[in-house]
């Protein structure tokens, strides 16, 4: 995984530093949203929290990073590659859980018009969009058994 960390970097024309590298390998291999406390704990302190801001700090400026908060105001973070499908999240009020979901195809045009239409009445540029969902998981959810 190191070599696909190295080609990433090497991709958006960042330098590869240690820190770079081992944050996104954990981001690759967690495939999907982590707080930052927990991204900490998955780094077992390989890598300072001020680095590791730092360094997320990075990966958001080259548009690879989405960071959003969570309900609880905790900061969400999630690494987006070229090719990754835009989606949305569930969160679980119970067990914390953030689970990804996309919306259909028809669903996300008709919200693109309203952006559109959004953009015209305010004179406004609209970067990007999102729709989170709040509710709790099932009684199946293992996270909620624990």
């Amino acid at each position: 995984m190191e070599e696909r960390s190295k080609q990433i970097l090497s991709d958006y024309k960042v330098s590869i530093t240690n820190p770079r590298i081992l944050v996104l390998e954990a981001l690759l291999e967690i495939k999907s949203p982590i707080t930052v406390d927990e991204l900490q704990s998955k780094l077992k302190n390989k890598v300072a929290k001020s680095t590791l801001y730092r360094v997320l700090n990075d990966l958001k400026k080259i548009d690879i990073l989405n960071e959003f908060t969570s309900p609880e105001n905790t900061v969400v973070v999630e690494l987006v590659l070229e090719g990754d499908q835009h989606h949305h999240h569930l969160f679980c009020s119970d067990c914390g859980e953030i689970i990804d979901v996309e919306l259909s195809k028809n669903f996300e045009d008709l919200l693109d018009k309203e952006i559109k239409k959004i953009e015209k009445k305010f004179n406004f540029i609209i970067q990007d969009h999102r729709v989170e969902m709040f509710g709790q998981c099932t009684d199946q959810c293992e996270n909620c058994k624990k």
